[in-house]
């Protein structure tokens, strides 16, 4: 069998159907050698997902911007992997105007799903295509990264209202797709502080979730670990998790959240 052949075999096992709406989180190296490379890996997805499906990737260009806080929509690269930046690139693929946290889409649905986000001035805001993803359905596939790359939980952060994952505004100068040069003041997140850092934790999600019930589905696609998750059923309890204990799916080694 070829990689594509694998790839939609093995999407399918996992639940991925026709129409869905999807947004992946990826890593090329762990699916071992693709023939063709990141776009036989997009091709598939987009073959399985069908004319009525849509398909996103991050679009995160927070690394580039940070020293530098320029945003391009056209030319600032991903800065998530080699998947994600092949996608950008791919003729209609359509990129939200966020200068940390843009998503990229194609499909049924794309339009909808990045339009507005430049409207937030935090990086998953109510205009985000990760809030809007529960709304369609939308499912999310972490394919050989591992679930603790679940940037969908930033979301859920910002929904639930925790206090330690937002930091100060910070001034970007952003040229949209017809070379307008706007500036706007976003906040970012504010894990890597002065007096410390907070870790990440969202590898704990399927701990609040039940597989037996669907919640979440894990398999192989290529070689790689794969899981999907539904970003509805994530939305209710990881937020509910949150209100119960604001620092569940964190870690503070440094102790900065007591001082």
């Amino acid at each position: 069998m070829s990689s594509y052949d694998i790839l939609c075999r093995d999407l399918r096992a996992l639940g991925i159907r026709e129409g869905d709406t999807l947004v992946v989180h990826s890593s090329l190296k762990s699916m071992g050698h693709v023939e063709g490379g990141a776009e036989t890996v997009i091709r598939a997805l987009r073959d399985v997902l069908g004319e009525e499906g849509t398909l996103l990737f991050p679009g995160f260009s927070y690394r580039f911007v940070y020293d530098n806080p320029v945003f391009s929509l056209l030319e600032t690269p991903v800065c998530v992997g080699v998947i994600p930046e092949t996608f950008r690139r791919m003729p209609g693929v359509l990129r939200s105007f966020h200068p940390t946290h843009s998503v990229c889409a194609i499909g049924r649905h794309a339009a909808e799903m990045v339009a507005d986000h430049a409207l937030d001035d935090t990086p998953m805001g109510i205009h985000s295509p990760y809030r809007k993803l529960p709304a369609y359905g939308g499912k999310i596939l972490f394919l050989g990264c591992g679930v603790g790359c679940n940037s969908f939980m930033h979301g859920m952060e910002e929904l639930a209202g925790v206090s330690y994952v937002l930091g100060d505004h910070v001034t970007y100068t952003m040229t949209d797709a017809d070379g307008n040069v706007t500036e706007k003041k976003i906040r970012r997140h504010f894990f890597n502080r002065p007096e410390g850092h907070l870790l990440q934790c969202y590898r704990r999600a399927p701990d609040v979730l039940d597989k037996e019930a669907g919640d979440y589905v894990t398999g192989k696609v290529h070689g790689a670990d794969a899981t999907v998750m539904l970003s509805a059923v994530l939305q209710e309890k990881a937020v509910k998790k949150m209100h119960e204990d604001e620092t569940y799916f964190i870690d503070d080694p440094d102790g900065i959240l007591k001082k």
